[in-house]
């Protein structure tokens, strides 16, 4: 399920001067993967319950959008498509932190970087697709 990376395409595209150099891409989602993991960890050995559940669906879910956001940007070369994909990614991220909060603070609060990034990333995506149509 890994999607090539079409360098050629992100190089081209026109982009705006808030736009991060692209080698602090890899360092910024290393650290939130980690965060990632960790907050999961929380919540995988809290006792069962609803919300249990619930935080771990939806951890799923939004990895799984996260995933489909490279396909649709960098595979498909959609930007349009990776901006309602980026806007559900944000969507399902406030939703997983607030299940997250219900069982640990930490794993909530762990969270919160990845929120702000993906917010950053919805703004970024919209202004490139701006730029680019």
């Amino acid at each position: 399920m890994f999607y090539s990376y079409d360098d050629n395409f992100f190089n081209n595209i026109n982009k705006p001067d808030f736009q991060p150099p692209k080698w602090i891409f890899k360092y910024i989602w290393s650290v939130l993967f980690l965060l990632m993991l960790v907050s999961f960890l929380i919540v995988l050995f809290r006792p069962a319950s609803t919300y249990k559940y619930l935080a771990i669906s939806i951890f799923f879910v939004q990895l799984a959008v996260n995933l489909y956001w490279t396909k649709a940007f960098f595979t498909e070369h959609n930007i349009k498509k990776a901006l309602i994909v980026a806007v559900i990614l944000l969507i399902l991220v406030a939703a997983m932190i607030f299940f997250f909060f219900k069982l640990s603070f930490l794993a909530g609060f762990l969270q919160i970087p990845y929120l702000l990034w993906v917010g950053f990333a919805c703004i970024l995506n919209k202004v490139l697709l701006n730029l680019n149509t």
